[in-house]
């Protein structure tokens, strides 16, 4: 009997069950430590988000309730640009200069370039409650990803256990103010970005932990269908960006045996958010405090005063090179009680690449390798 009908017959007796076990990582994903080899180019701000370098070079950097400026990527002078009612969160560079960025709550802000100081609102039900990554074409439309109809950003790991799937894809034109919903009904969709073919757009789905391929129509109709190209990763998706002839992609958690089971026990997980502080649920999270009530699995247990790096990780650092087919090249890892976890947010500027560790409030510099690729 194949191993595909077998889990299909197991899907079909055990209901709870996700048909797609979790992937090891080996080959290009196996772990290391090149995560906590590369250069900290900053480690100034509190929990930074997203990041963007605009067409002069300048560097830009969610944080909280803030949008941070450098002049340029030695990361030097840091200036607050503006500061928002809501969470500014997806960030992305503008054709005519400066930056886009997302404002939870309220809508997408404009800074440096002609339109500096412009804010767009969306409010009310086709608001944009939950903004997680954003992208702007030529034509100056903008493409934004609203994470949850259900839950604000800095509340995902509620939308994650309360298993909802109402996020969107959101087509804004800013000459006129309109939105448009292009997909609904999107598990978390956390990144953004334009495919290396120049017809469609990369969303990374968080909590079905894949990629989604939307072709667009050069027209600029409404796309088809979504469909998956990069399926069962082994963590959390968050932002995407192209680089070279294929992508780099955040991780901000990495996946357990031990959360994934508890996704499927329904009852258990109710009761776990009813009676349990958040900080210590059986969850990801972008940092881990060591603290005696943190949920451990096998493995991750201290002997003789001692966590083992392979430990299964409350919290984790990984960056993917993916190629043009979605295949991992090279990957970067801060493993268990490493000091560069939670990456949420990955820039390229002349040929470098840049991530933001959100759970340990830095932004790293990856280290490049001989022949050309980032590893």
């Amino acid at each position: 009997m194949s191993s595909a009908v077998i889990d299909v017959i197991n899907e079909i007796v055990f209901r709870n069950r996700d048909r797609l076990a979790n992937p090891v990582l080996d080959g290009p994903t196996r772990p290391n430590s090149r995560l906590e080899e590369c250069p900290v180019v900053n480690a100034a701000i509190n929990e930074p988000d997203d990041i963007a370098f605009s067409n002069d070079g300048s560097v830009y950097v969610t944080s909280g309730h803030r949008l941070i400026r450098f002049s340029n990527a030695d990361f030097a002078d840091q200036t607050t640009v503006a500061e928002f009612d809501g969470l500014a969160t997806g960030l992305s560079s503008h054709p005519q200069g400066g930056v886009v960025v997302c404002v939870a709550g309220q809508g997408i802000a404009f800074a440096g370039g002609p339109e500096n100081g412009r804010l767009l609102r969306f409010e009310g039900p086709d608001g944009l409650k939950c903004p997680t990554s954003v992208v702007v074409d030529e034509a100056g439309v903008i493409y934004v990803c609203d994470g949850s109809l259900d839950n604000t950003p800095d509340r995902w790991v509620y939308d994650l256990m309360e298993k909802r799937r109402s996020g969107r894809l959101l087509r804004v034109d800013p000459k006129i103010g309109q939105i448009e919903v292009l997909e609904s009904r999107l598990a978390y969709p956390n990144g953004v970005c334009f495919g290396t073919d120049g017809q469609s757009l990369i969303i990374s789905e968080a909590w079905s932990h894949c990629l989604l391929r939307v072709p667009l129509s050069r027209a600029g109709s409404k796309p088809s269908r979504p469909n998956a190209v990069a399926g069962n990763l082994p963590g959390y998706p968050a932002r995407i960006r192209p680089f070279g002839p294929g992508y780099c992609l955040a991780m901000f958690a990495l996946r357990t045996q031990l959360v994934d089971f508890v996704l499927t026990e329904d009852s258990y997980r109710r009761k776990m958010m009813e009676t349990i502080d958040p900080a210590y649920w059986i969850s990801p999270a972008l940092r881990s405090e060591f603290h005696y009530l943190e949920p451990v699995q096998g493995g991750g247990l201290r002997k003789h005063g001692s966590l083992k790096a392979w430990a299964p990780p409350r919290s984790y650092g990984l960056v993917i090179f993916l190629d043009e087919d979605f295949e991992p090249q090279s990957s970067l890892h801060s493993r268990v009680g490493g000091s560069c976890h939670g990456i949420t947010g990955v820039a390229e500027h002349d040929g470098d690449v840049y991530v933001t560790s959100k759970g340990s409030s830095k932004i790293v510099k990856l280290v490049r390798a001989a022949g050309g690729k980032s590893q």
